[in-house]
């Protein structure tokens, strides 16, 4: 009887072509074997901006694809799919629809389109900011006057 001790991941078969090849330990008997499987990706990498930080903003927040669907209204069977096409940038989801996103993910919708990463994180950081935090940082860098 061959029992399954674990997964592993072998980079050395790897090429641009394929993903690499995932292998699992298994003990039958005394002897140990390996079992190479073709590794395909689990996920479509982002193809788009929007995809790319919806993705990021989403694996932070710690909320799966079906629930972040059903959270802003879409129905159950088709949220997971739907939330996977707009981070894929299948589909590129309406502004009212980002911003639906943002809200449930704690983020501001500029974060969503912004093109510079340093950039999206200063509106991270910006949104996060009291009232009395942001008219502290208006000040220091000089825009506003006391």
């Amino acid at each position: 009887m061959a029992i399954f001790i674990g997964v592993g991941f072998d980079s050395t078969h790897s090429s641009k072509y394929s993903h690499g090849k995932f292998y699992e330990f298994r003990r039958d008997g005394a002897s140990i074997f390996y079992e190479y499987r073709s590794m395909s990706p689990r996920s479509k990498p982002p193809s788009s901006l929007f995809g790319l930080r919806l993705r990021e903003a989403r694996l932070l927040a710690g909320i799966p694809q079906d629930k972040l669907g059903v959270a802003i209204g879409l129905d159950e069977t088709t949220a997971s799919a739907r939330i996977s096409r707009y981070e894929t940038g299948v589909h590129a989801p309406p502004v009212e629809i980002a911003t639906q996103l943002a809200m449930v993910l704690n983020v501001p919708t500029p974060f969503l389109y912004c093109e510079d990463d340093e950039l999206a994180e200063v509106i991270q950081a910006w949104y996060h900011l009291s009232k009395i935090e942001r008219h502290r940082l208006l000040t220091l860098l000089g825009t506003k006057q006391d």
